[in-house]
């Protein structure tokens, strides 16, 4: 929706405007992408520490008849529940890094397909633009976000939605 200032402004302005957004939303973007890039090496980290967790735990428990004199039970389950929240943090830590590894492929996949779409509409629209006023046609060539975004969610049920 347009308000009255958009509506009375210069068209070389609104333009300025869109272009001046359009960098901004690309920097963060890009920054955003760049920070999810790291996240292959905390996954190799974090896949470091879930395989020590793995092989403690197992040595601790194989060898619990040698360790239990210099522990006592309580220090063994101690042990135990401190080595099942390694593991547990380790899994949460892998879940989240595959998580971040399919957003940096989204973005990757969106930047190298869905700009070019919208480079080809912007070229189109100033076709339009250049020859509806020959033609005695007044046409809206802007893109309507919402209607794109409703037609993208028509396949999803209705609790993603």
């Amino acid at each position: 929706m347009e308000n009255k200032e958009t509506k009375d402004a210069d068209p070389i302005i609104v333009w300025n405007d869109l272009t001046k957004e359009n960098v901004k939303q690309e920097i963060v973007s890009a920054m955003y992408l760049s920070m999810s890039k790291s996240t292959t090496i905390i996954d190799k980290f974090s896949l470091w520490l879930l395989a020590g967790t793995g092989a403690t735990g197992a040595l601790l428990i194989t060898q619990v008849s040698s360790v239990l004199p210099y522990l006592s039970l309580e220090g063994f389950q101690v042990c135990i529940y401190i080595l099942v929240a390694s593991a547990l943090f380790g899994f949460f830590a892998k879940y989240r890094s595959i998580q971040c590894e399919i957003q940096v492929e989204n973005l990757q996949y969106q930047q190298d397909n869905i700009v070019p779409i919208f480079n080809n509409h912007a070229n189109t629209e100033k076709e339009i633009s250049k020859l509806a006023p020959q033609a005695g046609v007044q046409v809206e060539t802007g893109l309507d976000v919402l209607e794109i975004m409703h037609e993208f969610l028509k396949p999803f049920p209705s609790w993603i939605k």
